[in-house]
């Protein structure tokens, strides 16, 4: 839960020092790359769907 929590603020840019620190200390780097990935997937599905929306 943490790296989803970690990948969802990267995306907005909304970070505290201390959260980023306390991201660091426990790294679990193929967590974080697979959060980011989903995350970014979902992203791009929701920009696509707006899309459709507004053309439509």
């Amino acid at each position: 839960m943490s790296a989803w929590r970690a990948v969802f603020w990267s995306f907005l840019g909304i970070r505290k020092g201390s959260d980023l620190d306390r991201d660091a200390a426990h790294p679990r780097p193929m967590r974080v790359i697979l959060a980011g990935l989903l995350g970014m997937g979902l992203l791009v599905l929701a920009l696509l769907g707006l899309v459709q929306l507004v053309m439509s």
